[in-house]
């Protein structure tokens, strides 16, 4: 990890010039947490050991965040009010869902669009992040630039020609490579460096998102998405979480037969294997606040503990033990 001094501009302000943080994972609701600011919840979706990354650069107004992730994972959170975010696939290959729309390589992904977001990822997932703080961009013009692009209205994804696509993945990876090439004391890392690559990168995207509003008028949800929030309210609460798929469906009111037809559209999953996953974060996230195996597993509802250890196994790479016990040395 390498970090720059703060610079000051000539009106007072305080300006980071550039700094620059890399951190590798292996624990999905770590990494969610390398999203500053955000209210971000990941859930692990298909089995094996976790490894992810994340670099962060930040200039000025603006940070750029890539984020590596090599399991399907569905996220939900929520951006802090004042920022713009956005996302720009470096690679996406696999089903995927941002909002319940189908989004691809080519989709400008729009995280600050509504109160609360869930993307739903596959494991071939390199985005490169964009968050833009409008109060802390170094000109008037851009925080006024900034300020109409985070109140204006725009869907959860945005359509990318490929050329547009392709230009503003360059624009990106050299400003990524050049902040990591360039040491900390060089001279060329000054105010009006900043501001040129703060100025570059927001018209970058603020010209592409100039085609959200119709963008956003041509797009919609998969018809079965509504189903499957409903389904995943359903297994927050360990006392009512169901725990096969005949429960589910009378919670619901629905048949097996629409329920296979919703997860295989909205997710390519099977139902069980979604509800089994669910549950099995559940309890993973238990044992590391120092739960016993048996009590975290039994509050998930999973009783034959051999089974279950299977399971987790397969599902995280690790038994529920070996969870456990780097939970209590860590107390």
């Amino acid at each position: 990890m390498s970090t720059t001094p703060v610079s000051t501009t000539s009106s007072g302000a305080r300006l980071f010039a550039r700094t620059v943080a890399f951190c590798s994972f292996t624990d999905v609701d770590e990494q969610a947490r390398a999203f500053d600011g955000w209210s971000l919840h990941y859930t692990q979706i298909s089995g094996g050991l976790f490894h992810g990354s994340s670099s962060t650069v930040s200039l000025g107004g603006i940070r750029l965040l890539v984020e590596h992730l090599d399991k399907v994972i569905l996220q939900q959170g929520s951006v802090p009010s004042d920022r713009l975010a956005v996302a720009v696939p470096l690679e996406l290959e696999g089903h995927a869902r941002m909002c319940g729309e189908k989004s691809d390589r080519d989709s400008l992904h729009v995280f600050s669009g509504a109160p609360e977001f869930e993307f739903f990822s596959p494991d071939r997932h390199v985005l490169v992040n964009v968050e833009i703080e409008p109060e802390k961009l170094s000109a008037d013009s851009m925080r006024v630039l900034g300020t109409s692009l985070l109140t204006r209205p725009t869907g959860p994804l945005v359509p990318m020609a490929a050329e547009v696509a392709n230009n503003l993945r360059d624009l990106l990876k050299q400003t990524l490579a050049a902040a990591a090439q360039s040491s900390p004391g060089e001279q060329a890392d000054t105010d009006d460096r900043v501001q040129l690559l703060e100025r570059t990168i927001l018209y970058a995207i603020s010209e592409v998102i100039s085609v959200a509003r119709d963008a956003a008028a041509n797009s919609r949800p998969t018809k079965y998405w509504s189903l499957v929030n409903s389904v995943q309210e359903k297994l927050q609460d360990p006392a009512c979480c169901p725990l096969s798929i005949a429960e589910l469906c009378v919670q619901l009111g629905v048949s097996r037969r629409t329920l296979q037809y919703a997860f295989q559209e909205a997710l390519n999953l099977n139902p069980i294997a979604y509800l089994r996953a669910v549950r099995l974060n559940h309890v993973r996230r238990e044992l590391r606040l120092a739960e016993s195996v048996t009590t975290a597993a039994t509050k998930w509802g999973f009783w034959h503990l051999s089974s279950f250890a299977h399971d987790y196994r397969v599902m995280f790479g690790e038994l529920p033990s070996v969870t456990a016990k780097r939970a209590s040395r860590r107390d």
